[in-house]
């Protein structure tokens, strides 16, 4: 028993290494992501509030469909082979779970923490490396050896993590936690402007919206703090904030373009998609812009139309009904039993993410993205561990301490 229970302990603690490697290192991310799945069912008390997940949440038949759509979409695939790579992805999954264990859960603090405290450091360096470099676009911020699309994704999901986290943390203030709060907040919204990712500038708006919308002071402040960046910041970045709503813009007509090419390659095949993976040869076309040359793109830059071209109506609708899943997932947050500041928090925010991620999606393929998916799945996991109280998986874990205050 004592060593089953070492086991099951050891969980949170590869869930928040998962956590701290997200912003940097996909293969340390995902050797933890291994090992606690291993754990997961090795662990007898850790399988049996995996069943129950599987039987009490709203989550389930979703997630059955979506992975139903995938396998059937590999299965119609142009290339097989290829498409089937492409079902790693899924293994990501395992984060609902996982985060959503009561071990998981009074872990809470670790894990937020962990995740809070990486994105900060690394953020600290890429905006560094972007001034030392000059700044404007054509030093756009990478993180440490990534792509700027993905380090703004994770950058435009955290930060709204820390404005959630800080908005509950005002209730109960204290210096070091709202200082450390505080920091990675402003640190992560100053890397994901340096990425000049106009789509995840827009994504992360939409986001703190939602989850300042019932705050009017909070919303304000935000609102005048945009304002006064766009007004004292470089004229590059509102120069392409502005090139957003310019049809004329050569990247907007580069983007329309690929959307055409894409409703094109839905018309062809409707009902299976191409499969997850794009063969190269049906992304070879070349148009000509006000740039040049312009050949298309190797997926869509658009969610919803990449999964119709890879997927199918099948597709289209299995998504369908796992964002609405998420989506109800945030709503029975909402109204569970809140047992400290973090996760009142970490609620506040979760709708504001998925809103972020959804509004981001009309213009980037991020949900194919395996940083910022599983990301979204870990977030989404820990979130679910605070709403199934109400379905009664299991009771509220006492505090360490006993003192449920001392836990915030």
């Amino acid at each position: 028993m004592n060593g089953s229970r070492t086991i099951g302990d050891a969980i949170p603690w590869l869930i928040a290494g998962f956590a701290f490697f997200t912003p940097f290192s996909i293969a340390g991310s995902h050797i933890c992501l291994a090992i606690a799945t291993v754990l997961l069912f090795v662990d007898r008390s850790s399988r049996e509030e995996t069943l129950a997940f599987a039987r009490t949440t709203g989550l389930g038949w979703p997630l059955l469909g979506w992975i139903a759509a995938c396998l059937f979409s590999v299965a119609c695939a142009i290339d097989v082979r290829h498409s089937a790579e492409k079902l790693n992805k899924l293994a990501l999954l395992a984060l609902l779970p996982l985060g959503a264990l009561s071990a998981s859960r009074a872990r809470l603090r670790t894990i937020l923490g962990a995740l809070l405290a990486s994105t900060a450091l690394v953020a600290v360096l890429g905006v560094a490396q972007h001034l030392a470099a000059g700044g404007g676009l054509d030093a756009r911020n990478r993180g440490v050896g990534g792509f700027y699309m993905t380090v703004a994704g994770v950058a435009m999901t955290v930060a709204l993590l820390a404005l959630g986290e800080l908005l509950a943390a005002v209730k109960d203030p204290r210096l070091r936690r709202l200082a450390f709060l505080g920091l990675a907040f402003a640190t992560t919204t100053a890397a994901l402007l340096a990425t000049y990712t106009r789509g995840s500038w827009i994504g992360f708006a939409a986001g703190a919206f939602f989850v300042l919308r019932r705050q009017r002071t909070a919303l304000f402040a935000f609102v005048l703090g945009a304002v006064l960046v766009l007004a004292l910041g470089p004229p590059e970045a509102r120069d392409r904030l502005a090139s957003s709503v310019r049809p004329d813009h050569p990247r907007n007509a580069e983007r329309v373009l690929i959307w055409k090419h894409g409703l094109s390659l839905f018309a062809e095949r409707p009902f299976t998609g191409t499969g997850l993976w794009i063969p190269p040869a049906l992304m070879e076309g070349e148009v000509t812009t006000p740039t040049g040359v312009f050949r298309v793109h190797s997926h869509m830059h658009d969610t919803p139309l990449q999964i119709a071209v890879t997927m199918g109506i099948p597709g289209l609708v299995a998504f369908a009904a796992y964002i609405f899943g998420f989506a109800r997932l945030a709503r029975r947050a909402a109204g569970a039993q809140i047992r400290n500041l973090w996760e009142e928090g970490l609620v506040l925010a979760y709708p504001g993410i998925l809103v972020a991620l959804l509004v981001n999606g009309l213009f980037e393929w991020n949900f194919g993205d395996s940083e910022v998916l599983g990301l979204f799945y870990l977030l989404s996991g820990v979130t679910l561990g605070v709403a199934v109280d109400r379905s009664g998986w299991y009771p509220p874990a006492p505090s360490r301490t006993g003192h449920p205050e001392d836990d915030r």
